[in-house]
């Protein structure tokens, strides 16, 4: 016999939902009550979780890096295909032209991909910091982290993490991307327009660039001073790798992404 604290049901926004150890099995994937755009009946598992106040989902193994809690993000870090901010212990399928995301366990929406307009995705698992241009697709429902987002034979190509606006990123190896093999989490900063960018700082001048690397010591990386990876976001966002001085070890431009105002779901 299930006692009230294994099983709990209730009822939200008309869904019946089934808590079993912490874990929703039923239940929807988006916000909003009503659903929006292209909709086909399509079942597609997922197991919905909330965790201090934020609902998101999982599909099987897979699950957004920046829902995880460290506890877990430790367990996954080494067993894991390296998507940017997705854990899968799988391959995903590769990304075709459309694709169908999870509203709930009967329905999706049907969505097209968008390879002009592309979000920058940034994670860190304390193994690899990891970035990608990734593609997007368009959407007036309000999904959740880890909706999952398959084709037409119901394979996984990836799960939600990210939006900008109503353009939700499509984390997949496809798109510029790549990362750099340290335990440093990003350091993400708002540049000001104009501004000379060197490692983790900004400059007035290219004087002051020149000035403030010869006051820089040596290449300094070990295991106890590891590497330092960050996001100039601002008019002109590129990708920085410093040393535990400052002083710069790559700097990668960005271009045609979107790198501002991204929401981490």
């Amino acid at each position: 016999m299930f006692t009230m604290y294994s099983l709990l049901a209730f009822v939200l926004h008309s869904t019946i939902f089934v808590i079993t150890d912490g874990r929703i099995i039923m239940g929807r994937t988006v916000l909003n009550e009503s659903n929006k755009g292209l909709v086909e009946n399509f079942a597609i598992p997922a197991e919905l979780h909330e965790r201090d106040g934020k609902r998101f989902a999982s599909f099987g193994s897979t699950v957004p890096i920046h829902c995880c809690t460290p506890e877990q993000v430790a367990e996954f870090a080494n067993k894991t295909h390296h998507y940017c901010d997705v854990f899968t212990e799988q391959v995903l399928a590769p990304l075709g032209e459309l694709v169908y995301v999870r509203i709930d366990e009967n329905t999706a929406e049907k969505v097209f991909i968008n390879r002009s307009k592309r979000i920058l995705l940034v994670s860190s698992d304390g193994v690899l910091a990891q970035w990608r241009s990734a593609p997007t697709f368009e959407s007036s429902n309000r999904y959740i982290a880890g909706a999952p987002i398959v084709n037409k034979d119901g394979d996984l190509v990836s799960v939600v993490t990210a939006r900008k606006g109503n353009h939700y990123a499509v984390s997949t190896f496809e798109g510029e991307g790549g990362y750099f093999e340290t335990p440093q989490p990003w350091k993400i900063l708002d540049t000001p327009e104009g501004s000379a960018v060197y490692g983790e700082r900004w400059f007035p001048s290219r004087a002051e660039v020149r000035a403030y690397q010869q006051s820089l010591p040596a290449v300094t990386v070990s295991g106890t001073d590891p590497a330092q990876p960050v996001l100039h976001r601002g008019h002109s966002p590129r990708l920085v790798l410093v040393d535990a001085h400052g002083r710069q070890l790559s700097h990668h431009y960005l271009h045609g992404v979107a790198a501002n105002d991204i929401e981490y779901l």
